[in-house]
């Protein structure tokens, strides 16, 4: 095992030997993992509903200003942004990972480069950027004012 594989987490953020696939993946990882800890805590907050609802009701205010400000639009936010990405990438590594849209496999030769991270990839990419806008645009106007743009 290299030192390199020793480094731990902190090394999936590496900008400096990895690309753009690198770093998509690793957001992927950690919206992953924060979608996890969301959705174990709504079943928490969830199911607060059955001691009554007093306590409902005070978890919820606590929930939405937890520190006397009105948090609860951007918690709401924030879980949108990461939902959207985190799906939005995996349909992108699904069809990246079954082949689609990749060129044809050719014989490597030097100096190595690869043509899967070109192309029809690159083009894959930008569209889950601008969707990603478009849905998280759309849902944080609705969060903050209540209207359907």
């Amino acid at each position: 095992m290299t030192i390199e594989n020793k480094k731990g987490w902190i090394f999936w953020f590496n900008p400096f030997k990895y690309g753009t696939d690198r770093w998509m993946y690793a957001l992927h990882r950690l919206t992953g993992i924060v979608l996890g800890l969301y959705l174990m805590a709504h079943v928490w907050e969830t199911s607060n509903i059955l001691n009554g609802p007093v306590t409902w009701n005070k978890i919820m205010v606590d929930l939405d200003y937890p520190f006397g400000v009105h948090y609860g639009p951007y918690i709401l936010s924030a879980i949108l942004i990461a939902a959207s990405y985190h799906a939005l990438n995996g349909i992108r590594l699904t069809i990246v990972e079954n082949g689609l849209l990749l060129p044809k496999p050719y014989r490597p030769e030097f100096p190595y480069k690869p043509k899967s991270l070109k192309g029809l990839n690159n083009v894959l990419k930008l569209a889950v950027a601008i969707f990603m806008l478009v849905i998280c645009g759309i849902g944080i106007v609705f969060i903050f004012t209540g209207a359907i743009v």
